[in-house]
């Protein structure tokens, strides 16, 4: 639900109530995980997903019902071939023959720990939300989770993760834009005002114009850090990688030839920097890119792959589960 909340909170201050579809539970082989979430706004716009077009149109007819009657279900997808619980009921409608179970429940304004929750995770901010899918009390939200421990559901939300761009060139306008839909707080930075604009950069968060070894100083940078130097500015390039290295950043690529890998590098080793094996550089997966759009696609799925320890290959040439399961409370 939680990264749902701008579009939630938008109709919400409005004074309409939402209906959100929340998968609670996930096994076997499924092309999303717990906590994914699909809303049903005024007027039957549906956003958001839970299986990639599987399970969506039953779900949007019980957020329908739901909307109508205010009383939450829990709907259970998948095929009853499971010994270990042969009382189950499950719909056959998940075609890779996972199993999922999607709390399906009406929010309105007037659910004030939900908004606050949803305004938390809007802004960013870490937040929790616990709810009951004990019978006759789905998706209350539970205040001693301790009572019915089995049957409890807990969504959480990080701080938003930070992508910060170094250099306002075109690629850098494609790499904020893809960054922001991926749920990034993007901070783009740049000596030059002509370049680094409100018009050219509506999706950044932050456009900082100053001298990017001084201003990376002040930006926080964290294991959930992504950091893209776009600039090829010999000036400040390899201090730049030098210091978002040393910091921690997650993922630390710099865009540019191999010769100029090689030449900073040369750079690097001069500056002593750390974890020179963690440095993407040439910048980005392999894809034949040409355009910035393209460019900004190949650089935004090695961040992608970093994050999830996977190898950015094309998944044809692998084998075993495609969905990989990230670390995640339940």
């Amino acid at each position: 639900m939680f990264e749902l909340a701008p579009r939630l909170l938008a109709v919400l201050d409005t004074g309409a109530p939402v209906v959100v579809a929340t998968a609670v539970s996930m096994t076997g082989s499924a092309p999303s995980g717990v906590g994914t979430s699909m809303a049903v706004l005024p007027g039957g716009q549906v956003v958001g997903t839970i299986s990639g077009g599987c399970v969506e149109g039953s779900l949007f007819l019980t957020a329908e019902q739901v909307l109508e009657t205010g009383e939450p279900a829990l709907e259970r997808f998948g095929f009853d071939d499971d010994p270990d619980d042969p009382d189950a009921v499950w719909a056959p409608a998940l075609r890779c023959g996972g199993r999922v179970e999607v709390l399906v429940h009406r929010v309105t304004p007037d659910d004030h720990l939900l908004v606050g929750a949803l305004r938390d995770a809007a802004a960013g901010l870490p937040t929790s939300l616990a709810l009951s899918l004990e019978p006759g009390t789905l998706a209350a939200v539970v205040t001693a989770p301790d009572g019915c421990r089995d049957r409890v559901f807990v969504e959480r939300s990080d701080h938003r993760p930070r992508c910060v761009v170094v250099g306002a060139v075109e690629t850098a306008v494609a790499v904020t834009n893809a960054a922001a839909v991926l749920g990034y707080a993007v901070t783009v930075i740049d000596p030059r005002p002509v370049f680094l604009t409100d018009e050219r950069f509506p999706a950044a968060d932050e456009r900082i114009v100053g001298w990017p070894t001084r201003v990376l100083e002040g930006v926080h940078v964290d294991g959930t850090t992504a950091v893209v130097v776009l600039s090829h500015d010999d000036r400040f390039d390899a201090e730049v990688i030098d210091q978002a290295l040393r910091r921690g950043a997650g993922y630390v690529g710099a865009m540019g030839s191999r010769a100029t890998h090689d030449r900073r590098l040369a750079e690097l080793h001069a500056l002593g920097t750390p974890d020179l094996d963690r440095l993407r550089s040439p910048i980005g997966l392999d894809i034949g890119a040409r355009t910035p759009a393209e460019m900004a696609v190949a650089i935004t799925a090695e961040v992608i792959a970093v994050r999830r320890g996977a190898a950015g290959g094309a998944l044809t040439d692998g084998s075993g589960p495609i969905h990989r399961r990230a670390a995640r409370t339940p």
